[in-house]
């Protein structure tokens, strides 16, 4: 059975363009090539501007623990981590599990 994990991450406005690059360009492939699956990446328009909330579908909570040691052991993980230090506020980590009436 599958569980959900929700990121919401506070960034800095003047770094979201390269946040955004980062992820599209080195954090989402290389996750998805980990077998985790994005179901949804939002950038709020209300409440804190700037907030990305990502939610993936992963195969169990082992998953999660899989897909980020082989992100920190892959060559390009120093510049993306350097990029999230100069971009991200914080960043908070929700598991879930799918709620009955979802289709």
């Amino acid at each position: 059975m599958s569980v959900y994990l929700h990121v919401t991450l506070e960034v800095h406005a003047a770094g979201l363009a390269r946040f955004l690059e980062a992820m599209e360009t080195t954090a989402v492939p290389f996750l998805e090539g980990q077998g985790w699956r994005l179901a949804g990446a939002f950038i709020q328009r209300t409440g804190r501007l700037g907030n990305v909330i990502d939610l993936w579908e992963l195969d169990d909570f082992q998953h999660y623990d899989r897909g980020i040691q082989a992100l920190m052991a892959d060559p390009r993980f120093p510049a993306f981590k350097d990029v999230l230090a100069q971009t991200v506020i914080s960043e908070t980590i929700v598991f879930a599990d799918r709620a009955s009436y979802m289709r």
